[in-house]
């Protein structure tokens, strides 16, 4: 029997570009899209309800600057207090029997909300005693050097959200919130 050597079959230049066959540019773009579309669906569908987190930070950093802010009345043996607008906040302290905003401390000063949330203050007596329909600029809220807070409550809402965060304070200066669904 004659043996002869095998010789492995070299491919002819046209097949060798057939055998090595990669992804073209349009299959990649195609991926991607798809990709990006899945994408769009899935955090759409988890991001949730984004103007009810925003209000819910808005209300966590309220509570911090009360909480500050009565600290700081009892600290410095003053009296402060907060008037509430309609998408805004500010501190006051009482200097000369008035009310001033305080513009010195960057922690307390006027707080614009974002646009789209709105504040509704309640409170047991409206209006508390000794202000009038025509104090717009008072305060509602007095912070006391005793540890003392007006009790109220104060609810932040935005027309696209079904959710509500309300901000309860007591006599004592206890602050809670709770989600209003």
């Amino acid at each position: 029997m004659i043996t002869a050597p095998i010789r492995a079959r070299q491919p002819a230049a046209g097949r060798l570009f057939a055998l090595q066959r990669g992804f073209t540019l349009l299959e990649l773009m195609v991926v991607l899209v798809i990709i990006g579309v899945i994408l769009s669906f899935v955090s759409l569908s988890s991001g949730g309800d984004s103007r009810a987190e925003q209000m819910q930070r808005e209300a966590q950093r309220l509570i911090a600057l009360l909480e500050l802010a009565s600290e700081e009345a009892v600290l410095r043996s003053e009296q402060l207090a907060i008037r509430f607008g309609e998408t805004d906040y500010e501190f006051m302290i009482l200097r000369g029997g008035r009310w001033l905003a305080l513009e010195d401390d960057q922690a307390l000063r006027l707080r614009e909300l974002p646009k789209g949330i709105e504040l509704r203050l309640e409170l047991e007596e409206n209006p508390p005693p000794g202000l009038s329909a025509e104090d717009a600029d008072a305060p509602q809220v007095f912070l006391l050097s005793s540890g003392e807070m007006t009790p109220f409550a104060l609810v932040l809402s935005a027309p696209e959200s079904e959710r509500k965060f309300r901000i309860k304070a007591t006599l004592l200066g206890h602050l809670a919130l709770e989600d209003e669904e």
